[in-house]
């Protein structure tokens, strides 16, 4: 009889996933240690594009054991579990937002009713760019180029792609603006081009 149960609850929770999964807007459970608890894939777009991060379309593929919350999204959680008080209401959700990028994120403290234990934190994520836009798999052409490259030297290329000036692609990398430009001009000489207007085709094609 237990054995029925446990495969009924079993099968239930792998079709509340996959639906989960389908939903066109981010979700992420946050332990009070900043470890992500559960996401589903839409979440897992949205941090991606959040970090800068290149999808499995860009030819680095991002596994689910490399998911990593974006510090911008974990430094408010923080400051929402700073200030609860069991004792009171919880605290008001938190709004952030990279509205020239149309990330969006909303984030609420949730308390473990009846159990002990650090409260987590939900957000719900939203990436306000078309759906069929940002899953337009880049092309073979493309992905040939980019095999091309060093691990670090795609990294500066798909941000070029992303129109990303090079003070704001060092900034993004944590690297300086000397070795970026660096980068780039190895990036030049492996693809042919002579600007960063040419990788950009390139890579959009």
């Amino acid at each position: 009889m237990a054995s029925a149960v446990e495969s009924k609850l079993r099968d239930l929770l792998e079709l509340a996933q996959v639906v989960l999964d389908d939903l066109p807007v981010g979700l992420l459970v946050i332990s009070a240690h900043g470890k992500p608890l559960w996401f589903n894939r839409e979440a897992e777009v949205v941090c991606a594009v959040w970090n800068r991060t290149p999808l499995r379309r860009d030819a680095l593929p991002l596994k689910r054991a490399d998911f990593t919350v974006p510090e911008m999204l974990w430094k408010e959680c923080a400051a929402l579990l700073a200030t609860d008080n069991p004792l009171r209401a919880a605290p008001d959700a938190r709004i952030i937002s990279e509205a020239d990028r149309g990330l969006h994120a909303v984030i609420r403290l949730q308390r473990r009713p009846g159990r002990t234990g650090p409260p987590a934190c939900f957000l719900q994520l939203d990436y306000r760019r078309p759906r069929g836009d940002r899953d337009r798999p880049i092309s073979p052409g493309a992905l040939s180029l980019l095999s091309r490259l060093t691990f670090r030297e795609r990294e500066v290329a798909l941000r070029v792609r992303d129109g990303l000036t090079t003070e704001e692609i060092a900034k993004e990398l944590r690297r300086s603006k000397l070795t970026i430009k660096t980068q780039l001009a190895g990036i030049f000489r492996k693809l042919g081009v002579a600007n960063r207007s040419r990788v950009t085709a390139m890579l959009n094609r």
